[in-house]
């Protein structure tokens, strides 16, 4: 019976070591997924919740991402937008609105998902990184921004081996976007010109400096 204290302080001092390990291990799987990440395709949903929880708005569409600093994220329900990098800019067209609006893709990290899988950057240059508990063969990372000027406060990701299940976004209103993808293709060739965009004619241009 004397020893039982010993015992109880030994596991007491082993098990943050455990935790620790597993915390290693787990950023190392977000890292390797990235690392080895070179195109992605999928459908999505996405679902816009209010500060309280209140679904506002359901949108779909497809999304095609090429690294470094590519991709094209194209809503096709319910109103179509557009928005696609070119390692140098951001372009987002807004069909309803006739609108495109240009944006230096050095100043955008915040400002969509996207450029979080598409960047070339080191993931922990950009976040500070903390992986979540998770069920079975899923694993779950939240990432909040170094930047200050973000547009959301967090990003969380869910992985199930080396394919990506959903993103989830809170912004600085503590609205909450949650984007679940399927039909996924990683790895396969991609036509360059998904990265290529030519404003229509007569399309107002606007420039975000």
């Amino acid at each position: 019976m004397k020893k039982l204290p010993w015992l109880i302080w030994s596991i007491a001092n082993f098990l943050p070591l455990l935790a620790h390990a597993a915390n290693i291990a787990n950023t190392e799987t977000l890292t390797q997924f990235l690392k080895e990440l070179r195109t992605l395709q999928a459908h999505f949903e996405q679902k816009l919740y209010s500060e309280k929880g209140k679904l506002l708005e359901t949108s779909q569409g497809q999304m095609f991402i090429q690294r470094p600093n590519q991709f094209r994220w194209n809503y096709q329900q319910p109103y179509q937008q557009l928005i696609v990098a070119d390692q140098k800019k951001i372009w987002i067209y807004d069909q309803d609105l006739d609108q495109v609006t240009i944006r230096n893709l050095d100043k955008a990290l915040g400002s969509t998902p996207a450029l979080l899988l598409s960047s070339g950057n080191k993931l922990e240059e950009d976040f500070f990184i903390t992986p979540l508990s998770a069920h079975s063969s899923l694993s779950r990372f939240d990432l909040r921004p170094k930047d200050a000027q973000a547009q959301f406060t967090s990003i969380r990701i869910t992985l199930q081996g080396q394919t990506l299940q959903s993103l989830e976004l809170e912004d600085n209103l503590s609205q909450r976007s949650v984007i679940i993808f399927n039909q996924i293709k990683r790895n396969e060739p991609l036509d360059e010109g998904l990265f290529i965009f030519t404003p229509p004619a007569g399309a107002d241009i606007v420039e975000d400096k």
